[in-house]
């Protein structure tokens, strides 16, 4: 099975079965992802991380 067939068997079967799928966020150079507020990603330095985390953010992007 050729990669492009796999891929488009993969994402029928995810809607089939109910799945969302989420695409990648695009990567920012030397920053980490953070869900900020729980509704926008930010990409901060790895000084900014520790402020957000005290404030309720999280590492990774938002769902």
């Amino acid at each position: 099975m050729t990669v492009i067939k796999y891929a488009s068997a993969v994402a029928l079967f995810g809607l089939v079965a109910g799945c969302v799928i989420v695409p990648a966020e695009p990567q920012q150079d030397n920053k980490t992802p953070v869900c900020h507020k729980g509704k926008k990603t930010l990409y901060v330095g790895d000084s900014a991380v520790d402020a957000h985390l005290k404030h309720g953010d999280y590492v990774g992007i938002c769902r």
